[in-house]
């Protein structure tokens, strides 16, 4: 009983790092895409405008209502 308490818990804080990973992947991703447009004043990377959709899914901007 105790040894499955135990697996419980270390899956859940596995599963928790691996959350805190991946949205520290996304956050550098914007950060990089950010630093290169600011500094070459270039359009859109795929690598921006994905991160951008991730974070921006589920949210209605004005006007685009349908």
């Amino acid at each position: 009983m105790i040894e499955m308490a135990v697996l419980v818990i270390v899956l859940a804080v596995f599963l928790a790092g691996a959350v805190v990973g991946a949205f520290t992947f996304v956050v550098v991703g914007i950060h990089a895409e950010e630093r290169r447009a600011f500094r070459d004043g270039a359009t859109d990377s795929r690598c921006g405008a994905v991160s951008r959709r991730l974070l921006t899914a589920g949210v209605v901007r004005e006007g685009t209502r349908r």
